[in-house]
């Protein structure tokens, strides 16, 4: 059936509202560089109009990676103004690059990238950006634009790849929507927040609370390097890993001007950093649990894994033959929301493994304790079998990390050494830790037994993903070698 009317609102045209509204708001802080709504404005226009003379078109699917944060933003909206298909990536040392230009039209960068020759590249040099400058916004020249029908794709997204190369999802535009839009109610961002982003636009729910914020008249801000001292700031999202170099690279002194909420994506938030991170800046700190198909399941997991369910999503605990099990019992979590995708690009096994019968089949271990309320226990797939009980990789980390004090650490289920060991754990420890102390916590408090043989190797850091996922195939070649 045909809906009346025509699409709702692009990012692009939500900021152009604004900034023929309220020209001078603040938009955009990328370190000591400022950008109102109505510069921001004028940069997309001129960006937009550049990207049509070079063919970008409704429909192509465009590569964009950028070191900050403004000019990842600009081109990706610019590019959905246009009708086109966005994905982003890092521009250095990002392994899926071969496969994802393998998919695409176009590939936009700041850096030098090897691309295959059905993709056209385009160097974001001082040639590019003199075409850029030189385009006056208001000249009266039409600016183009297409606002893509809700079954249109819209953007291309991957999973982590923490276990395994990523695969690729293509959203519609209604999915993504989803994303910006819940987004913008679970961040609890108003037209005054000021977000403080600590993860790369690789990471859809990056890109998707960056436009919600844009879309009310609220400010974005990449301070990475500089860190937020001397910006008021009222939100923070980060990746568990970005949120502790944060908190590190803090001076000792640091006051925030104001409470600030803490909202974390990409992985699951260890007590002693969520605790650590709530003294240091005052307000709430919420741990979203999602995943890439199918947007935000929980807004905020507890510091032992439980949440309640958002709304919009439904969840099943089914055991391995896909059969419902009773409340209280851990298995697979199964989940639908209204931003999941119904598969992975070019990969028909693993979409018809991972999506039945409308619902995906989580890589999570989990158990529904209550009506709507899940406690998330770890990977289904990083069970770790210890003398016939399963139990999961991310429970036993944070038993060990109680045990030791030890504030990083990795298990994996692996059999090493002829199959005579079942767990190993890895501990991030600093140069002339005393390792006998550790060992003997360890011994004494998870009580493993010889019929395990666990073995313990000590790290100066742990293996790591760009999105600050534990790295678990390098972990387990750490682990063999």
């Amino acid at each position: 059936m045909q809906v009346p009317g025509r699409p709702v609102p692009t990012t692009f045209e939500y900021v152009e509202a604004i900034a023929w509204r309220d020209p001078q708001r603040l938009a955009l802080v990328q370190e000591a560089q400022r950008w109102s709504f109505g510069a921001l404005f004028a940069d997309l226009v001129r960006v937009v109009r550049v990207l049509d003379r070079l063919g970008v078109r409704r429909g192509q699917r465009v590569a964009v990676g950028t070191e900050g944060l403004q000019a990842g933003l600009l081109l990706l909206i610019a590019c959905e103004n246009l009708g086109a298909v966005t994905t982003s990536f890092l521009p250095r040392n990002d392994p899926d690059t071969e496969a994802l230009f393998g998919m695409v039209d176009w590939v936009i960068s700041d850096a030098p990238q090897r691309c295959p020759s059905t993709a056209r590249f385009q160097l974001l040099d001082g040639a590019f950006l003199a075409q850029v400058s030189a385009i006056d916004p208001r000249d009266g020249a039409a600016c183009p634009r297409a606002a893509l029908e809700p079954h249109e794709p819209q953007r291309i997204s991957r999973t982590s790849g923490s276990s395994g190369r990523s695969r690729f999802m293509l959203l519609p535009r209604q999915a993504q929507e989803h994303w910006v839009r819940t987004g913008a109610d679970n961040g609890g961002y108003r037209p005054e927040s000021r977000l403080m982003i600590a993860g790369p636009l690789v990471m859809n729910a990056v890109f998707a609370r960056s436009s919600a914020c844009l879309r009310m008249g609220a400010a974005v801000l990449d301070l990475t390097r500089s860190g937020p001292q001397g910006h008021e700031i009222t939100h923070i999202l980060a990746l568990p890993a970005l949120l502790e170099e944060l908190l590190d690279r803090l001076p000792a002194d640091y006051v925030p001007g104001r409470r600030v909420e803490v909202g974390t994506v990409g992985g699951f938030v260890p007590p002693q950093l969520r605790a650590r991170a709530g003294r240091v800046f005052g307000g709430r700190i919420s741990s979203r649990y999602g995943a890439n198909e199918v947007t935000g399941i929980c807004d905020d997991l507890d510091a032992g894994g439980t949440g309640v369910l958002s709304a919009g999503v439904d969840v099943r605990i089914v055991d391995e033959a896909g059969n419902d099990l009773p409340l209280g019992q851990a298995g697979i979590v199964a989940v639908r929301t209204p931003g999941m995708v119904d598969g992975y690009i070019g990969d028909e096994e693993a979409s018809r493994a991972a999506f039945r019968d409308g619902w995906f089949l989580s890589g999570d271990w989990g158990a529904l304790v209550a009506p709507r309320v899940l406690r998330l226990d770890g990977r289904h797939d990083d069970l770790v079998n210890i003398a016939g009980v399963k139990v999961p990789a991310a429970q036993l980390e944070a038993r060990i990390r109680e045990l030791t004090g030890v504030g990083d650490c990795g298990v994996i289920a692996a059999n090493l050494e002829s199959g005579a060991l079942s767990v190993g754990i890895a501990l991030a420890v600093e140069e002339g830790t005393a390792q006998e102390p550790l060992l003997r916590a360890l011994e004494e408090g998870l009580r493993l037994g010889p019929a395990v043989g666990a073995k313990v190797i000590f790290l100066g850091c742990l293996p790591r993903m760009a999105n600050g996922k534990l790295d678990r195939i390098g972990l387990r070649r750490l682990f063999l070698a």
